[in-house]
């Protein structure tokens, strides 16, 4: 049994205390946690790809744009397996609470630290330090509201709702913020913005700690302030001393020349898909031959791999796209050219104008489109989106109208709203008895592993040779299309098959 059916098997068999209502001190304390936290890591993501690449007399580093673009995929990449690692530290190590707690501790750090230090060694202490906490929290901070609510669905659906509207208003506002320091002050201001903005998340939840703890029953306090099944201390003292020496390293290659942005997110690409494949033939061998349920994790194949497809197109966001938006985008409003970093707000944007409409449209499709379908029209409505700039290829500095990148974000955004949660409803559903702890870890993966291909394609994009722009476009777009179409005729097929 794994750690997140463990979990729900603890939960379920604890008597159900009082539960408190959906905007309590505990959704408050949790969604204000997120949101602040979602600030700060929009905001400097909106500027760190900038940063590495623009020159030092821009106030950069000076590096390749793709080994900017590389880096910010194996970054991306590490935000995701550190989810998966937080969740175990929580269940054996640490507790919900103080891994939430510590996570947003990491990640203050980590900004302070892109504010204060310089040099590549600096920025890769920083993004390491708010990948880890990033991944720290995010896990913490839903594992501790499903267990609070988990004895009220009605309640639970509420202050999730509460929870993804925090998201959502932090990581609109965020980018705005944050680049608007940059463009005035600099990209320490920037940082240091970012830095501030998870402070004030930390200050905010220390200060309502108590009342939420105190609102929820013992039982309830001891599933999220305990680890359910706590390792014995050497063991800890040895994952710490491992993870030490795991990070020395690192760095050491990093300093060697040897760990370069390119190895780095190929090897988290490579680490992702193998340990995705390690689990599903486990899950394989686990069942019997005679069990109907391994037609299910045959079905999850193509599923991880649109998945996949569609997290790299989404996650160019922050790469290839952020530097389109500095060597061709006309960013001229109003007599005044804006930074390429308010660009970041606009699929956040686009998330809070769309969500409420594709929420309508799914209620009154549930009944007719399958899951795995809305997912693979999501793929391929992503892959659409990057075709719409290969008319643009090779145009000059400022020839390329702003409209062209907000239709090409609000199309890859629209296939998001189809993937994201539709991607993990699916997961769960095709998850065999006994495997959903396994199953949400493979689609934490096809985050990772999207994550980590968007940095590896990312350095075969060329803005100075026009032929390699274009094909860049048109091949990834081509291959999400394609993958797209594959689980569409698979969800097809399923459903001619179990009709």
């Amino acid at each position: 049994m794994t750690r997140i059916e463990q979990r729900i098997e603890a939960t379920s068999q604890s008597a159900s205390g009082q539960t408190p209502p959906a905007f309590s001190h505990t959704s408050r304390a949790i969604a204000g946690l997120e949101m602040w936290e979602r600030f700060s890591y929009y905001g400097m993501q909106a500027i760190v790809v900038y940063y590495l690449y623009w020159s030092a007399t821009e106030g950069g580093l000076g590096l390749d744009r793709g080994a900017a673009t590389a880096w910010m995929g194996a970054y991306g990449a590490l935000v995701y397996v550190m989810t998966i690692a937080g969740g175990w530290i929580a269940d054996r190590i640490a507790g919900a609470e103080t891994t939430l707690l510590t996570g947003a501790s990491i990640v203050m750090l980590g900004h302070i630290m892109l504010s204060t230090a310089s040099g590549v060694h600096g920025v890769a202490v920083g993004l390491v330090s708010i990948a880890c906490g990033s991944g720290l929290l995010k896990s913490c901070a839903v594992t501790i509201l499903g267990r609070v609510y988990a004895h009220a669905p009605a309640i639970r659906d509420t202050a999730f709702q509460y929870f993804y509207l925090g998201i959502n208003i932090g990581a609109f506002f965020g980018p705005i913020i944050v680049a608007a320091l940059h463009a005035r002050y600099g990209f320490a201001a920037g940082f240091g913005a970012a830095a501030i903005l998870m402070a004030i998340g930390l200050i905010h939840y220390l200060l309502i700690r108590r009342r939420f703890l105190t609102e929820l029953s013992p039982q309830t306090q001891a599933e999220i302030t305990s680890p359910l099944r706590p390792i014995h201390r050497r063991h800890t003292y040895l994952i710490i001393l491992g993870s030490a020496l795991l990070i020395a390293l690192l760095f050491w290659l990093l300093n060697q020349g040897i760990l370069t942005a390119g190895r780095a997110a190929t090897v988290l690409l490579i680490g992702s898909l193998s340990a995705a494949a390690i689990m599903l033939a486990t899950c394989l061998h686990t069942l019997d031959r005679r069990d109907p349920q391994r037609l299910q994790v045959w079905q999850f194949i193509p599923v991880f791999f649109a998945s996949t497809a569609f997290w790299s197109v989404l996650n160019q966001t922050y790469g290839v796209l952020a530097v389109f938006s500095d060597v061709r985008l006309n960013r001229s409003m109003f007599g005044y050219e804006i930074s390429p970093s308010f660009t970041q707000a606009i699929n956040p944007l686009f998330i809070l104008l769309l969500t409420f409409p594709m929420s309508y449209l799914w209620a009154h499709l549930n009944r007719e489109v399958s899951s795995m379908t809305k997912m693979a029209v999501g793929v391929m409505i992503s892959g659409l989106g990057l075709l719409v700039l290969a008319p643009f290829a090779g145009a000059g500095p400022n020839e390329v109208p702003f409209l062209a990148l907000v239709v090409t974000v609000g199309i890859i955004t629209t296939g998001e709203l189809l993937v994201g949660p539709i991607g993990m409803s699916t997961t769960t559903a095709l998850a065999p008895s006994g495997f959903g702890g396994r199953f949400s870890a493979l689609y934490f993966l096809t985050m990772s592993a999207g994550t980590a291909t968007a940095g590896v394609i990312s350095q075969y994009y060329d803005p100075t040779d026009s032929t390699r722009e274009l094909l860049y476009f048109t091949c990834c777009s081509g291959i999400v299309l394609a993958i797209g179409t594959m689980l569409l005729i698979c969800s097809r097929r399923l459903t001619a098959a179990t009709s």
